[in-house]
Formats: structure tokens, sequence, C-alpha cells
């Protein structure tokens, strides 16, 4: 009888436990939300969070509070969210490689990227093909004959071995059959544009949005862009599928994260509001200037197309054969 009255409070409690950390979404937010960037402030993920953080702020009529948690390439951040509570107070604005790429190239994690919720698409970024401005090929086509016959004196620079750079690098190369380049891996996209515009690296894979201030300066030049379509802000720059190599469709996303057993109605919710969001005239111009493409998503097609990405791109890295570190 005792251990029957025991059992039967110890359940209580649990689902007491259980109901506090899964709020109704009909009252949802009652507080302010923190919002985790797992990397430092001032970069591309931080500014997509900060400026859909305050449309949410209007629409939720609380605050966005966004944090920075830097460090191991995005994992440090990613693991303080999936160990959160799943009360919809603590959410991951993550871009791709922390959820796709790190659990492949990073010889222990303490999270299981798999296992976040997916809420929503915040931006996606297409991949460009950058090199400095007097480099000697003015297109693809003049591009691949260059590099192959010059294989032995060009580097292509990243921002980290096995980041979106290094990859998007490595699936370029098959695809246009280079052989050759010597990867030189930089930390972070600074160093490597920079490395690009002294000279030391002859190319450069990574999102628009970090090319773009050097392109307007003359300093740079994109040679093709690796969304679907051209982007708006380089109308005349070819896709590669456009340039000769179909099905060479090259992006980095951002998205909304939230802890593992986060309750669908919250989801839901937060999908909708971020949608709603995304259509905001202010948005849409911001993203532009910035080279970014709004996506609106699901949750279900957003999961659909982060499972996707991380199998892409698991397949890459086995290819290519990258060590964990």
């Amino acid at each position: 009888m005792v251990k029957t009255i025991a059992t039967t409070a110890l359940l209580a409690a649990s689902l007491s436990s259980q109901a506090q950390a899964q709020p109704d979404a009909e009252g949802y937010p009652r507080r302010n939300v923190s919002i985790t960037v797992p990397y430092q402030p001032g970069g591309i993920a931080d500014s997509i969070t900060r400026k859909i953080g305050e449309k949410l702020h209007q629409r939720m009529n609380r605050a966005m509070i966004v944090e920075n948690r830097p460090g191991a390439s995005g994992s440090i951040g990613s693991t303080f969210v999936y160990r959160a509570q799943p009360d919809g107070y603590t959410l991951l604005s993550s871009p791709s490689s922390p959820i796709i790429v790190n659990q492949f190239i990073q010889k222990s994690i303490a999270y299981e990227p798999e296992k976040l919720r997916s809420i929503a698409l915040l931006a996606v970024a297409p991949l460009v093909l950058t090199v400095r401005a007097d480099f000697p090929a003015r297109d693809m086509k003049e591009f691949v004959s260059y590099v192959n016959a010059n294989a032995e004196k060009i580097g292509y620079a990243s921002n980290g071995i096995g980041g979106n750079a290094h990859i998007g690098a490595l699936l370029l190369m098959k695809a246009a059959g280079i052989t050759g380049p010597v990867h030189i891996p930089y930390n972070g996209a600074s160093p490597a544009l920079l490395a690009v515009l002294s000279g030391d690296a002859q190319f450069y894979i990574d999102s628009m949005s970090s090319a773009l201030p050097f392109v307007r300066e003359g300093k740079m030049r994109i040679l093709a862009v690796g969304s679907k379509e051209r982007s708006s802000s380089l109308p005349d720059v070819p896709t590669f599928e456009e340039a000769g190599y179909k099905g060479l469709v090259l992006t980095t996303w951002f998205g909304l994260f939230a802890p593992p057993n986060t309750t669908s109605a919250v989801v839901e919710k937060l999908n909708q509001s971020v949608n709603e969001a995304l259509q905001d005239q202010d948005i849409v111009n911001q993203y532009a200037e910035l080279g970014l493409q709004v996506a609106r998503m699901t949750p279900n097609q957003m999961e659909a197309t982060v499972a996707a990405d991380r199998a892409r791109w698991r397949a890459a890295i086995e290819e290519a054969n990258i060590p964990g570190n």
C-alpha cells in the first residue's frame, strides 16, 4: 500500500513537471524567450536572429533575448539548447553546420542534432565562387580550364575543415573534374576572404553575404552562385547549373530550433509567427541587401530539408575522408 502511494505520488510529480515544461500554445509565450546564437556577435547568424527577434517581439508581445554562446564551431551553444527545458523559452538560431556537419567532423559532441525540433527556416544563403578581381578567368569555363592547367599553383581557402566552404569546394571540384588545388583552412570567413584578397589563396566558396561587400568595392568577383535561380543581388551572375553543372546546388541556411520533446503546438505557433515576419517588406529588403533569400517552410518541410542536407553533406565528408578533430 505504501509502495503504491509512493509510486502514485512520483507519477503525479512527473506529470506535473512535464506539464510545466510543456506549456499550452494558447498562452505561449507567458514570458520573454531566450534565443541562443552559437557564434560571436556581429556575424550573419547574429544579424538574422536579431532582425527576426524584433519581428517576433512585435507579434508575440514578449522580448526575444539573443544570447551568444560561441565555441567549438557552434557545438557549445547547440549543446546548451539541447539540454534546456523543452518549454519553448530557450531556442537555438543556427546556420546549418552545427546541425548537419559537426557530428561528422568532431570526434565527440554532447548533443544529438537530429533530435532538435525544427521550427522554421530563417534564411537561405547561396554559396558563391569568389576570386580576386584580377583573377585571369572571367567565367566558369575559363575558371575550370585555368585551375586544371595551373593546379600546382592553386589553393582554395575555407573557413575551417569540414565547413560549408570546404565541402562546397569539394563538391564543385568533383562536378567540374578539377584535381590538384590545395586546401588552405582558416579560422573563419574573414581571414579566408583576406587570404584571397592577398593572393595567399586563389578561390573561396562561401555564403554570398560574406563576399558581397568586397564585390561591391570592386575587390572581388563572383563567378557563379549556388542557388537554383539567379540571385536578385547579382542578377548578371549565372548559377552553377546555368554554367553547365546540373544538380550542383550549393546553399547554406539559418534555422530556428527547439530542444527535443518541445510540443508541436508551441513549434507550430513559433513557425507561424516566423513565417509572418518573413513576409514583412523590410525583412525582404534587408535580406536582399545581404544576399539572403526567404524560404518559408512548415516544421515538417524544414525537418525533411535538414535530413536531406545531413545525408548529402555526410556523404561528401566521408568521400573526402575528412578526419574528425
